[in-house]
Order: C-alpha cells, then structure tokens, then sequence
C-alpha cells in the first residue's frame, strides 16, 4: 500500500486538474510544500469552473479546486486513507475503485479499473442474467450534498443520532465534510468535476448506496449489479424483477439527496442486446498500409460512431491508432480526414488536434490552418464549449499563430479565469491582441480566495501584467501570505514550457514530431492495440464511455 507521503504527492501533482485539459494546465512543484504551506483549518475559497463538451457534445461543468483548499483536502484523505479504503469495502459492486499506485507510476493520481476489466465484468453480467436494467444518478457530481459524507461513512441514521447529540462533530467524516465544502466557498451542494478528490468522495457516497441495495432483505445481491462510477447495471431474471430493482434503486439514492436520470434508464434483453465489440472492427487494420489504412480507418470510424451513441469510439480509435496515422506516407489524405472530423465534431477538439499539430507543424501554418482554427474558436464561444475552447487557443500558441484583436474579443466576452490566462499568455508570446482595461477591470476586486485566483496567481507572478489588478502578492488580497508563499517555492499551476507545445506532451499517446516528418513505413507502429487498451483505461475522468 502506498504511504501516506505518497498519496499525498500524486494528488498535488498529478490529481488537480480535469484531465480535459490542454498540456499546459498541469502543477509542477506543488508537492514541495505539501508540509510547509499551512493554510488556517477554516481556510475556504471558490472552486474556478468552466463549461466543457462530452463526447457526444451536451456540456458539463467542470472545476478547478482554490489550491490552498485543495491541499487541506488532499492532505486529510491521505492522512485518513485507512478509513475511507474501509469504507470502499462496504461494496462489492463497483468497478472502480480507487487506488494509489506507487509514488513512480505514470497517470492520474488514483489508478481505477481498465477500460478492457469494465467490458469484462459487463460482458459477465449479462452472460449470467437475461435481463439488464441500466439505471445512471443525475447530475451526480452536481448534486451531492456534502453533508452525507458522514451519513456515508456512518450509516445516514447513526450519522444523524451523533449530529442530534453534538457527538459527529470530531469525527473524522465530519472533518471530511468541511473540507469539502471549503473547496468551494462553505456550499454544500455539489462537488466539482474533474480533481482527482472528487472521484474519492463520490466513492464513498457510492460505496454507502451500494451496501444498503444490498442489504439483507432487499431482493438484491451484489453480483448481480455492477457500476461504473453512476451508471448502474443490475442483472435480473425477469422484467418484473427489473421494475422492483428500479424501484430499491430510487429509494436508495434518494435518502442520500440523489435523483434518477429518467433519460438514461434502459431495459436490455433478447438479441437487441446485441455485445458491444465495436473495436474488433478495427482489428483489420493491422496488416494495411498507407492509402488503404487511411480510407478503410476512417470508413469504419464513420461506421461505428454512430451505432455506438454510448461510446466514445472516436477518441478510441484516433488514439488507438495515432502512430500508424502519424507516420502513414498519405499524410495529406490524413490530414483531410481530420480536418473534416474538426468541422462535424469541434467538441472532440482534444482527440483531434494532437495528430493535427503534428501534421501542421511538419508542413507549416498557412490559410487554410488559419481558418480551421479561427473557426473552431468562433464555434467554441459560440456554444459555450470552453473546455474545446482552451483546445484551439492552445493550438494557436502550438503553431504560433497570431490572432486578431475581434477573435480574442470573443474570447474575453467568455468571462472566463482559464480562457483569460490563456488570452494572457498568447499576448505575451507576441500571438493575441487585445485591451488590456477590461482584463484589468474584471480582476481589480478579486483576491485569491475568489475563483480568479489562477489568472491572478500566474499573470502577476510572470509579470505579464504588472498593474494593481495583478500584483496582490503578499497584499490584503492574500491573507497569511499563502499565495506569496506558492510563488517563493516555484509553485507553477500554467507550465509554459516549449516541450508543453510538442506532440509528446499529450498524455498516453506515445507520439514524437519526427513521426509526422518520417517518410519511412515502421511496422513497430502498426495496431499496437494490447498498449494502447493500457492507456486508454489510464483517467477515469476520461470519457470512454
């Protein structure tokens, strides 16, 4: 088991941000004051969100926690991981449990089950019932309430016998609790998307739901169900066996402040629950080179998205087969093919662009990249898809490409903490122009403690603004000189480092620049698929699924 060192180290390095995320949105440092910064225990400030597109395109928000609050969090659960690992142990259903890898490991902070393990435990589930019941919580992340953290822990009515006496107030959940909703400013409502901590808490909530569904009476055990993170998959005998599972199932979650999605619950049997198997389509093109893999991949890219609404079989297969497309002499077919997905998919920005950069910086920026990307940005702003938008602006800086003063408008009308840092950072490569008196205005009442704090911590502390609304270390706007303490360490919450700006920095996908130059066929690169299935199932807050 990891120690307590450990798992505090990954959280801050390697758990703060959604996964959704550019390269450049990383921590670098803030491991090396996990002992020395002290925020006061009462210390709360305000989560940063943004709206970002699903792979089927609706948006979700997503949250970037205050780091100060963050650390108190991360620093209890790794402090307290014995505890909530027992309480992890009431179920038996989950297929994805949280996990410390070692202090080395690659990935996000927390390892859960592979992408390939949940398809097997699927596969199993409806091998052995003739009737799945798909049941999924809404907006679950949204909609837990801090406060059953330690009805989670305890039990709801043991948690409430305590509260009523004033015996919970000590107890380690209810410490758990607060943290929580320090994270964003004393709410109790929802917890954010994408931090690594998050996963953890909902767990535990999850954990509770899943050990009273199948409490002794209850009609149900626990190998008929299995459950990735909210989506449910209860095996049954009957259709009427499905109705009162349902009906156990409303009644659980509600007594923990949770509601069905009415939209996602499902009935499968027969031979319309057909296996879904939709990468073995793709298994064909292990032997197939150059023009022939181009069409025929993107042949079947076009026939299985939509027989798989579910399924993120675009971000699958692009990353499954990245190198084979990187290094595939077709290079300018490719890029057609990408190009087009661009226009028909710009919420899939993050599975797209790494090949795309590739390419375009082997051939060199011109008109038509030009347009590409500006569109993409006047599309992002337009639906609101700031998670896609980051994905362009990043680009932009990627393939140093100057923007126009009206398009970084339409950035800045986001009013948006992570889209101005952006704005900000291409200003000071020389790339984007804008006025800087809105920037200025937005940010002069704001302190740390508010959700701007990240603009407010990276422009000031690299100097690309050196006005009042930027320079509040140390000041009013920063008490117990926390953040002045971050900037002293070297804390870096924005890393811009030009290996950043390089095919190699995303994630899992194993790619280099001289692939994208190279006019020499490599059969190492050919359907890789046994590593890549491995990187695939790397971040839970991937969506896979």
């Amino acid at each position: 088991m990891a120690s307590s060192r450990t798992r505090l180290i990954r959280l801050l390095d390697k758990g703060f941000y959604p996964v959704e995320l550019p390269p450049p949105f990383k921590t670098r440092n803030f491991s090396n004051v996990k002992d020395s910064l002290r925020p006061p225990n009462n210390y709360f400030g305000s989560t940063t969100f943004f709206d970002g597109a699903t792979f089927r395109g609706p948006l979700r928000t997503f949250g970037v926690i205050n780091p100060a609050s963050y650390l108190l969090l991360s620093r209890f659960i790794a402090e307290h991981w014995s505890d909530i690992s027992g309480v992890f142990d009431l179920s038996r259903c989950s297929g994805t449990r949280p996990t410390f890898p070692p202090l080395g490991a690659e990935g996000r902070a927390i390892e859960t089950a592979s992408l390939a393990s949940k398809r097997k435990s699927q596969r199993h589930l409806a091998s052995v019932y003739p009737v799945i019941l798909g049941l999924d919580i809404n907006r679950f992340y949204g909609s837990i309430y801090t406060h059953s953290v330690p009805w989670s822990v305890l039990g709801k009515q043991e948690a409430k016998k305590r509260h009523r006496n004033r015996t919970l107030q000590g107890h380690w959940s209810d410490t758990l609790d607060k943290l929580v909703r320090n994270c964003n400013q004393q709410q109790t409502v929802g917890i954010p998307i994408g931090p690594d901590t998050s996963r953890i808490i909902s767990e535990l909530i999850l954990s509770r739901i899943d050990a009273e569904l199948t409490s002794v009476g209850s009609g149900l055990a626990s190998p008929q169900i299995y459950h990735n993170i909210d989506d449910y998959q209860i095996g049954c005998m009957a259709l009427g066996e499905s109705e009162n599972a349902q009906s156990r199932f409303v009644r659980t979650i509600s007594r923990y402040e949770l509601r069905l999605n009415d939209f996602k619950t499902s009935v499968d049997h027969g031979l319309s629950f057909a296996p879904s198997n939709f990468q073995r389509h793709f298994d064909c093109l292990d032997q197939q080179r150059d023009r022939n893999f181009v069409e025929h991949f993107f042949e079947i890219l076009y026939a299985q998205v939509p027989l798989h609404p579910n399924t993120n079989v675009l971000g699958y297969a692009i990353k499954r087969f990245a190198r084979n497309l990187a290094r595939n002499k077709e290079r300018g077919l490719v890029r057609e093919y990408l190009q087009r997905l661009v226009f028909a998919v710009p919420h899939q920005a993050r599975w797209i662009l790494p090949l795309l950069l590739g390419i375009y910086r082997a051939e060199g920026l011109n008109a038509e990249v030009r347009r590409i990307i500006g569109w993409g940005i006047e599309t992002c702003v337009r639906r609101n898809d700031v998670g896609s938008l980051l994905w362009f602006l990043y680009a932009a800086i990627f393939l140093d490409m100057r923007l126009a003063g009206a398009l970084c408008n339409l950035c800045i009308g986001m009013s948006n903490e992570l889209v101005d840092l952006v704005l900000y950072h291409g200003r000071s490569a020389g790339l984007f122009s804008f006025n800087l008196s809105e920037m200025r205005s937005r940010y002069r009442s704001n302190d740390f403690g508010s959700s701007a704090w990240l603009p407010i911590y990276e422009v000031g502390r690299r100097g690309w603004d050196a006005s009042p609304s930027f320079s509040k270390f140390g000041t009013a706007d920063d008490p117990n000189d926390l953040y002045q303490h971050l900037s002293n360490h070297g804390v870096e919450f924005y890393i811009t480092d030009q290996d950043h700006f390089e095919v190699s920095a995303f994630d899992g996908w194993r790619l280099a620049q001289a692939y994208f130059e190279s006019e020499e066929y490599d059969s190492e690169f050919q359907g890789d698929m046994e590593l890549n299935v491995r990187y695939l199932g790397h971040g839970q807050w991937d969506n896979y699924e």
